[in-house]
């Protein structure tokens, strides 16, 4: 891919830790991402499970209810944002925007600590209430005091950065394409496609609609063939593994 085409410049795969599924036990990495694009942007996508699962993670669960579907297996001090990214020298306060792909637990723990920052997020998650699996005793809600970007099409937020609405996981789900000069065309898919296995079976593990999100994978497939681009799964075990991590990048 040309330099002088609209490209971001990296992407970091960040370690949010690993969960390990009740009903056949397999592992699976919680993944963020960091990506430079431009002159100024700084984009974290996602932001880990909550500060209080540092203390007692299996207390956590069971109050918000992650519990009736697997365990924490890996939750260091080292897999939350700040850790994660001052792996490659930024700081929180350098993010610019925080796309948050879909409002589980695993992917909105932190947004709190990061209202300096644009919010980036579906309109329909947003307005759908609070985050999934926070139940009547969440202490989770949306931030009041942030700025937000609220998608409902295709929707270049940098060079190179594109997010794109894939309902369908959850009703305001989101995914990226993020244009790169030498790996070429990433999509990061998220949940719209948990793993590759998804691809087989059809089905989305733990959609909200089967329906919808078997049109987001194949929207999301279409892409990727269309722009030869490297797929990358939400929970895939096998994918994750393979995965360069912060502080190696893509570029």
């Amino acid at each position: 891919m040309s330099p002088s085409q609209n490209v971001a410049r990296r992407l970091y795969v960040l370690d949010f830790g690993l969960f390990q599924v009740h009903d056949n036990g397999r592992v699976i990495g919680i993944p963020g991402y960091f990506i430079e694009a431009g002159d100024e942007a700084r984009i974290l996508v996602d932001a880990g499970f909550p500060p209080w699962y540092r203390d007692d993670p299996d207390a956590a669960s069971r109050e918000d209810g992650l519990g009736e579907f697997g365990r924490i297996l890996k939750l260091d001090a080292e897999n939350f944002p700040e850790a994660q990214l001052a792996r490659i020298g930024v700081r929180p306060k350098d993010v610019t925007h925080l796309v948050v792909t879909h409002g589980d637990i695993d992917h909105v723990g932190f947004v709190h600590e990061f209202t300096h920052a644009t919010i980036v997020v579906g309109e329909a998650e947003r307005n759908a209430g609070p985050p999934r699996y926070f139940g009547g005793k969440s202490r989770m809600r949306w931030p009041k005091d942030a700025t937000y970007r609220l998608i409902v099409e295709d929707t270049e937020i940098a060079p190179g950065v594109t997010v794109l609405p894939t309902p369908g996981h959850s009703v305001g789900h989101v995914s990226l394409r993020v244009r790169l000069p030498s790996t070429g065309t990433m999509i990061l898919a998220a949940d719209a496609i948990n793993r590759a296995e998804e691809l087989e079976t059809g089905l989305n593990s733990g959609g909200s609609d089967q329906e919808l999100a078997l049109e987001s994978t194949r929207r999301l497939l279409e892409m990727t063939r269309a722009e030869q681009a490297f797929l990358v799964y939400g929970h895939d075990p096998e994918q994750w593994n393979t995965l360069d991590k912060a502080p190696r990048f893509y570029c």
